[in-house]
């Protein structure tokens, strides 16, 4: 067993890590390219219970495969990809040997698990993070810092809707909306939820819950609204940030920020209607990269000790919060209705 605590000190002296990948299914597919591409590490094993998944994704980056969780141990690093109600029983194992993990989101299945997965990480001082790829959009990082320059978030919407998604395996909360909770802290720098609450819509076809709005009232006082859907027409990415002097509006897909200061309003005297006046600047966006390649390029850092890891892990917790405050709202309603 590992010596708690260690662990940031044994990866950075690591010129290039062999990284295990857990977990081959699409998700896990993009990791392998991530990691398979950088030049700062190694592919070194994917792991996955359907041998014939795991050997196919590992033959075209050259890595070895395997099947048994075990033997992502010879690794240095990992990037855990599996269902989420299996995340507690795969990565506890690798942080308790000083394996720093990158877990895919949601970090477990429900609060409780998620609460315990920190708390395992911060005993052995394990480097852990988030699969919450959207705070590594170049469009977030760009809006991030002007944010806090025009002062305090006042309110916030998201929206991310989507058209049906066969594939799906969890409720629209934890494959959507935890995305754009996560955003609600990462661009106004808020520490945690005071309040949250929401409701859902569950298919009769499906199962799962595909619609899904909550608010959010943060320590500061601020508001933030977010709404996820699996039933839309097109694919919506969009976030809206108003501080008290400015408008911030994020399209996620088009990677673009517009920025809109209001100066002055009028009514007209002699037509129906008013006129107003707005300052329009379209800041430019640094495309650094990839947004994926951008979190492991974060996740190396954090490993080698670059990164707070306390920081880090504090970062996770809020996100997962909000979803947990919506998701049993829909379980005991769609309790009532039987």
């Amino acid at each position: 067993m590992s010596v708690p605590g260690d662990s940031a000190v044994r990866h950075s002296r690591l010129a290039k890590p062999s990284v295990a990948l857990i977990g081959a299914g699409s998700m896990g597919a993009n990791h392998a390219r991530t990691i398979a591409n950088s030049e700062r590490a190694t592919l070194g094993v994917v792991v996955d219970c359907e041998v014939g998944r795991a050997a196919d994704l590992a033959e075209t980056y050259g890595a070895r495969f395997s099947q048994y969780v075990e033997d992502a141990l010879s690794c240095d690093m990992a990037v855990v990809a599996t269902t989420a109600h299996t995340h507690l029983q795969v990565a506890r194992p690798l942080i308790e040997e000083s394996i720093p993990v990158l877990v895919e989101k949601p970090l477990a299945s429900d609060i409780d698990e998620t609460r315990r997965l920190i708390g395992i990480s911060e005993r052995y001082g394990t480097p852990m993070m988030c699969g919450f790829v959207e705070r590594f959009n170049p469009v977030v990082i760009a809006a991030r810092d002007q944010i806090a320059m025009e002062g305090p978030a006042i309110h916030i919407v998201g929206m991310r809707h989507s058209p049906p998604n066969p594939r799906a395996a969890l409720s629209v909360v934890h494959d959507l909306l935890i995305h754009d909770a996560d955003l609600v802290f990462a661009l106004t720098g808020e520490v945690g939820p005071t309040e949250a609450s929401g409701t859902t819509w569950r298919s009769p076809s499906t199962g799962f819950d595909e619609i899904a709005d909550a608010t959010v009232t943060l320590e500061s006082g601020a508001i933030a609204t977010v709404s996820a859907s699996r039933m839309g027409q097109r694919k919506v990415r969009e976030f809206r940030v108003a501080t008290g002097s400015a408008l911030f509006e994020l399209d996620l897909l088009r990677r673009t920020l517009t920025v809109y200061r209001h100066v002055s309003q009028e009514a007209l005297m002699f037509a129906s209607g008013y006129r107003a006046e707005t300052v329009v600047d379209i800041p430019f966006v640094r495309q650094e990269g990839e947004p994926l390649a951008l979190q492991f390029r974060h996740f190396l850092a954090l490993a080698a000790g670059e990164v707070d890891s306390k920081v880090e892990r504090d970062s996770v917790l809020p996100s997962h919060e909000v979803v947990a405050k919506v998701e049993p709202i829909s379980q005991r309603l769609l309790s009532a209705l039987h």
